[in-house]
């Protein structure tokens, strides 16, 4: 676990990230969340798995999350938290939700919707990967685009392929992001949806980058050698030259000057 914290230490201060990197990991039994794992149930409440991102990357906790912790219907599906008594629930949920135009457009989004199979998983651990009571399945970066920049480019040196992540705007953080890494083992850049930013606290100016367990060391190491010693780093350097221009204010007070310098 120890060098887990220290990449998510790394990670952390390579990128100057505002908000604690997450170790997100899919338990088979709640018995594999650690102690001092903080349950939205022992607080008399049920949120969304976002939210539960959010508790976890702003205020530093490690949150479980089962179906008795969380209400978003669309998430436990997915993740086969809960199961549907009428597999069309889920294309007249998405109907009445006016995300498709027509039911056929629907159902074709819904034969690529990522999903888990019933039962198999009974929750999430999400944890700050600085100080993470969890193995990592994946880590989870919420960041602003300069560096989302650096993450791909880091990335691509290593793989030399293109991060590619088909995106919806439904479901992003939670299955767009985390679930499409877990499944495909590919890291991915999402645009956060509207739960996100509804009930997760994700601004404006955020994406997020997620990437499997086994690539989190090359990336990380890779952000230290793609592009770094010619100036490709966080925070971008910019180039600070001469004005070619200045406002004629200027102009015209530089000739009240006794020694003009324009």
């Amino acid at each position: 676990m120890a060098s887990y914290r220290e990449l998510g230490r790394a990670l952390t201060d390579v990128l100057r990230l505002q908000y604690f990197p997450l170790a997100i990991r899919l338990v088979r039994d709640e018995g594999e969340f650690p102690e001092g794992t903080r349950r939205p149930s022992h607080l008399k409440m049920r949120v969304t798995m976002c939210q539960g991102f959010a508790m976890s990357r702003r205020i530093g906790w490690t949150v479980g999350l089962t179906v008795n912790d969380m209400k978003c219907i669309p998430n436990l599906v997915a993740y086969g938290f809960v199961e549907l008594e009428d597999p069309g629930a889920l294309l007249e949920y998405f109907m009445s939700m006016g995300y498709y135009e027509t039911e056929e457009v629907a159902r074709k989004a819904l034969a690529s919707m990522l999903m888990l199979e019933p039962g198999k998983y009974k929750g999430v651990a999400v944890s700050p990967l600085a100080w993470t009571k969890v193995e990592p399945d994946l880590v989870m970066v919420y960041c602003n685009s300069a560096q989302a920049m650096r993450l791909i480019q880091a990335t691509v040196y290593k793989t030399g392929e293109r991060v590619a992540t088909p995106l919806s705007g439904l479901g992003a953080s939670c299955m767009e992001g985390v679930l499409r890494t877990f499944l495909t083992r590919k890291p991915g850049l999402v645009v956060p949806g509207a739960g996100d930013r509804f009930f997760g606290t994700t601004q404006d100016d955020e994406l997020i980058f997620t990437m499997p367990r086994e690539m989190i060391s090359d990336i990380i190491d890779a952000l230290r050698k793609a592009g770094y010693e010619k100036g490709v780093r966080y925070p971008v350097l910019v180039n600070i030259t001469e004005p070619v221009t200045v406002p004629d204010a200027w102009v015209v007070l530089n000739e009240k000057l006794k020694r003009k310098i324009l």
